[in-house]
C-alpha cells in the first residue's frame, strides 16, 4: 500500500505542476480581460470604444470561420 500511495502522490504532483505551468499563461490573459471589462464599465478611459469593438469582433471571428469552414466543406462535398 505505500508504493502505490507514493506513486499516486508522485503522479499527483507532476499533474499539478504540468497544470500550473500550462495555466499561468491562460490565467494572465483572464486577468488581462477582466481588467479591460472593468475599464470598458467605467467608460471614463479613451480606449472604452475600441474594447468593445474588439470584443464584438473576438466573438464574432470564431463563428465566422466556423460558417465559413462549413460553407467550404458543403461545396467540396457537393462537387
Amino acid at each position: 500500500m505505500g508504493m502505490a500511495t507514493a506513486a499516486a502522490k508522485h503522479a499527483g504532483d507532476l499533474y499539478r505542476k504540468t497544470f500550473d505551468v500550462v495555466l499561468t499563461p491562460v490565467r494572465k490573459i483572464e486577468a488581462e480581460a477582466e481588467h479591460l471589462r472593468e475599464v470598458e464599465a467605467v467608460g471614463e478611459s479613451p480606449e472604452t470604444p475600441f474594447i468593445a469593438i474588439l470584443g464584438v469582433v473576438l466573438f464574432l471571428l470564431p463563428i465566422f470561420t466556423l460558417m465559413l469552414g462549413l460553407a467550404f466543406a458543403a461545396y467540396y462535398l457537393a462537387r
